[in-house]
């Protein structure tokens, strides 16, 4: 049995990559700016901390530049994760993108945990002392466990080496592939 903290370790790895992070926020959205926003916005990209918003107007760029703190701490609070920045660019707002996210957002919360993944993230949180962040910790994995399970419902599939799940038609997932590489490389 793996302990605890290695656990921790794989799921918030998983969960801090830009990627995950990303589309977590692409999800959310409508919950974090509101219908209306949402309706002219979109997460364009997560790097190094870093959120991009494009908004459809000046106006609208302009306004999310000035709740922009707001929009911080709701994407803390929405999404468990803290940016560094929020950076707005003014483009093209896919309305497409809005749709499916949404459509996406409905399916997770439809979705429903085994026994045993409630028993796996009650054992996984029950060390930790602070209710608040049990708590909090618990919710994450919750997620977590839910969209892997929407992935692998959505043609996912496991890579070999470290579990992540993925597309494509690589043997390896993108970053254990890039790992192997400089391997290749060095040796």
């Amino acid at each position: 049995m793996e302990p605890v903290r290695d656990i921790l370790e794989k799921i918030i790895g998983q969960l801090a990559s830009p990627e995950w992070l990303k589309n977590v926020l692409k999800v959310k959205w409508r919950q974090i700016v509101g219908d209306q926003l949402a309706k002219r916005t979109q997460v364009y990209q997560v790097k190094n901390g870093v959120v991009t918003v494009i908004a459809n107007s000046p106006a609208i760029a302009s306004e999310l530049q000035y709740r922009k703190d707001d929009l911080k701490r709701r994407i803390k609070e929405t999404a468990y994760f803290e940016p560094s920045d929020i950076r707005i660019r003014i483009g093209v707002v896919k309305s497409e993108e809005s749709v499916r996210a949404q459509r996406i957002e409905q399916e997770l919360s439809r979705l429903v945990l085994s026994p045993r993944e409630h028993a796996l993230i009650e054992q996984t949180v029950a060390p930790i002392q602070d209710p608040l962040l049990r708590e909090k910790v618990a919710k994450v994995f919750e997620q977590f466990l839910r969209l892997n399970q929407w992935k692998r419902k959505h043609g996912f599939k496991e890579c070999p080496r470290c579990k992540a799940l993925y597309r494509g038609p690589r043997l390896y997932c993108p970053v254990c592939q890039i790992e192997l590489r400089k391997r290749i490389v060095r040796n």
